[in-house]
């Protein structure tokens, strides 16, 4: 191979890939199927060399909630009795900034410090991380990546939510890669990673009915794990395939101790129609297992015991989902581009939602 090859990656999506100084603008759509959940979002990023060595990030974030969630309703002329129905989640906004620094040593290793907050009535995030990728040797076909994350969550406590008082959990996150350069067209990227969560877990809206010795119900918050540790891998496979045709392709394997377990499997492909325009299209499929405390609220038994863990979000239940996904970039001078995308998400208990976004962005 010749020597410092490993810029293919970059050239895998030339002449497309974004200069290293600009800024660049995005918005959002996402709705939820059958007038559940819906969110607008903006975000403004900016990049900027500081000659050779140093590269600033900078990301600012605003989003706008509303809609309605699953949750179990009153049963109209029963006391106690509950039925799966929709409630009104009160709107709300959320603020988010990131930043992250790049600096580069005089043999091209690359050490990564990050910082990010996210902000909004009822929930507030702050991490920090650190990553660092280091080459094998001076020919920069390989190369291997280890990195680390700290995140603390906070549940505000609202007079929409179950915990009386703020509720704090943490979140850290590891993980180690390697990049290996195939050819002088492909490479491959393979790593492990594990996670710690602790604290309060549990989501702060949603209830459970529980059911006593005399089967008299009772409407509760619901309750899941204050720990769980998960793990797994992801590897990914790029190929240009010719001077217009690349392919992207990505797998990632889930698993935690509350009984989830995940696979992911992800195709991209893009397609250069000529100088200016480029497109390309995506398929993921997603399947995993539920967690060992999930109900269904249709299932043909969806209550809990008096005590004990409990919930009924269909997130940590057991569904396969598909993702469809096209896209269009404009580049109508070196300084500016434009892009389009679609996004069509289903899941195998009925579950839709759509993502539209667009944007531009500037270099210079």
């Amino acid at each position: 191979m010749k020597k410092h090859s490993i810029p293919l990656l970059a050239a895998l999506l030339a002449p497309w890939a974004v200069a290293e100084n600009s800024v660049s603008f995005q918005a959002t759509q996402y709705q939820e199927a059958d007038d559940r959940i819906g969110v607008k979002m903006a975000e403004v990023a900016i990049e900027k060399d500081f000659g050779t060595d140093y590269t600033l990030k900078l990301d600012f974030g605003y989003d706008a909630i509303s809609g309605a969630t699953p949750m179990w309703v009153a049963k109209p002329g029963h006391a106690n009795e509950w039925v799966e129905g929709k409630a009104h989640v009160a709107d709300e906004v959320r603020n988010s900034q990131s930043a992250s620094l790049v600096i580069r040593d005089e043999t091209r290793n690359e050490y990564t410090l990050g910082i990010a907050r996210s902000v909004e009535p009822d929930f507030s995030s702050y991490e920090l991380s650190g990553q660092a990728q280091l080459w094998h040797d001076e020919l920069h076909n390989r190369s291997y990546t280890i990195g680390l994350g700290l995140m603390q969550n906070t549940s505000v406590a609202t007079a929409y939510t179950n915990n009386a008082q703020d509720e704090d959990s943490k979140v850290i996150n590891f993980q180690v890669g390697i990049n290996q350069v195939l050819d002088a067209s492909s490479t491959l990227e393979a790593s492990l990673y594990t996670g710690k969560d602790s604290g309060y877990l549990s989501n702060h809206y949603l209830k459970i009915v529980r059911s006593d010795l005399l089967n008299q119900h009772t409407l509760t918050s619901e309750l899941r794990p204050d720990q769980r540790s998960s793990g797994g891998l992801a590897l990914r496979w790029v190929k240009n395939w010719n001077a217009t045709f690349t392919s992207n392709a990505w797998y990632r394997f889930y698993s935690d101790d509350w009984g989830i377990s995940g696979h992911t499997a992800e195709i991209k492909v893009y397609a250069d129609l000529n100088e200016a325009w480029r497109t390309h299209l995506g398929l993921r499929a997603y399947t995993q297992t539920a967690a060992d405390f999930y109900r269904g609220y249709r299932d043909t038994q969806n209550t809990f015991a008096a005590t004990g863990l409990g919930s009924n979000d269909a997130r940590l239940g057991n569904f396969n989902a598909q993702t469809y996904q096209l896209g269009v970039q404009y580049r109508a001078s070196h300084d500016w581009s434009f892009n389009a995308s679609a996004s069509l998400y289903k899941q195998s208990n009925g579950f839709e939602a759509t993502t539209l976004t667009t944007g531009l962005t500037y270099s210079y």
